[in-house]
């Protein structure tokens, strides 16, 4: 049996490739679960009755100035009202000019016995010196509460105390 020549089997092999891959290319991406329904659990049972409010904070490094200026500010999701999960969450990092935030440093941590998400997150974002992009995160209903923080290249390092509610408000 008489083979077709090299250049139409690969132009047969890519188009093969193409067909397959088109669909996949096509769908949103899927869902990461970012907080457990089981991690959710426990940090409502361990969370006191009486919340305290949200706290934005900067620290500067020890012998540093009292204002650092880094700050991390919530571009998504909406503080407005509940968002449906999978949801995007997007942060700014604001620095002094001529100072740099250094990605590497910046960490997410889960309630009220902090569980580190850092690398879970991490898998699934974009981080840069400007801020955090992720799209599609998995939470359980609820009210949750996210610790994120970052340094600069001085050492200085903005918190920010994130809470969403997921679901039907409450």
């Amino acid at each position: 049996m008489p083979t077709a020549p090299a250049p139409r089997r690969r132009h047969l092999c890519l188009a093969a490739l193409c067909a397959w891959a088109a669909p996949l290319a096509a769908q949103p991406a899927l869902a990461f679960q970012l907080i457990t329904p089981a991690e959710a659990q426990r940090d409502r049972d361990a969370r006191p009755k009486d919340e305290p409010d949200a706290r934005t904070r900067s620290l500067p490094r020890p012998g540093g100035s009292p204002r650092s200026g880094l700050a991390i500010r919530v571009v998504a999701p909406s503080q407005a009202g509940p968002v449906t999960a999978p949801f995007r969450i997007e942060l700014a990092f604001d620095a002094p000019a001529g100072v740099k935030v250094v990605p590497s440093t910046f960490r997410v941590q889960y309630g009220v016995l902090k569980l580190d998400l850092t690398e879970r997150l991490r898998r699934h974002a974009t981080i840069s010196e400007t801020g955090v992009v992720v799209s599609n995160a998995a939470v359980p209903d609820g009210l949750h509460r996210l610790l994120l923080s970052v340094a600069d290249e001085q050492g200085n390092v903005a918190e920010h105390e994130l809470r969403v509610r997921v679901g039907v408000a409450s």
